[in-house]
């Protein structure tokens, strides 16, 4: 059972995920927005993306808390994260990037009936399926034959 690490946990997408992933994954929310004091225990506080030791920051936690995903949900975190891919590998963690490209249409809001996925290198963390041959990484909504990355 891998350990992923959740960002943007406290939003309602995450919920959507954790639903999704809890039964064959061990899952670390995370958030760099402010927690209420009644639910501290539930999420862990990570930096915001706009700090320069932001990918530092989050590679100690995840070696602290021994991740093997960090699947980052905000823009800004997967920018911040993108280049620090090599280094997370170096101990044995893989980020989940989302592909990305101008032309693609991304997935901000996503309808509760949208059906989601989780991708690890081309196959779904949910039921080991192939995903389509462009989708490597990350959670996507799945629209028709589309698959639009969910980035918030």
């Amino acid at each position: 059972m891998s350990t992923i690490l959740l960002t943007y946990g406290t939003r309602p997408i995450a919920q959507r995920i954790i639903k999704l992933l809890n039964t064959k994954h061990q899952l670390i929310l995370a958030t760099n927005e402010e927690i209420p004091s009644v639910l501290s225990h539930a999420y862990k506080s990570i930096p915001n993306p706009a700090n320069p030791v932001f990918a530092h920051e989050m590679l100690k936690i995840c070696l602290d808390q021994s991740i093997d995903l960090v699947l980052p949900l905000g823009e800004s975190e997967i920018a911040v994260l993108g280049p620090s891919t090599i280094l997370f590998e170096e101990y044995g963690i893989s980020i989940l990037l989302p592909s990305m490209n101008p032309q693609l249409e991304i997935a901000k809001q996503v309808p509760s009936e949208t059906p989601l996925q989780v991708v690890q290198n081309g196959k779904s963390l949910l039921d080991e399926s192939q995903s389509p041959d462009a989708i490597e990484n990350g959670v996507y909504a799945v629209v028709g034959n589309n698959w639009l990355p969910v980035i918030i």
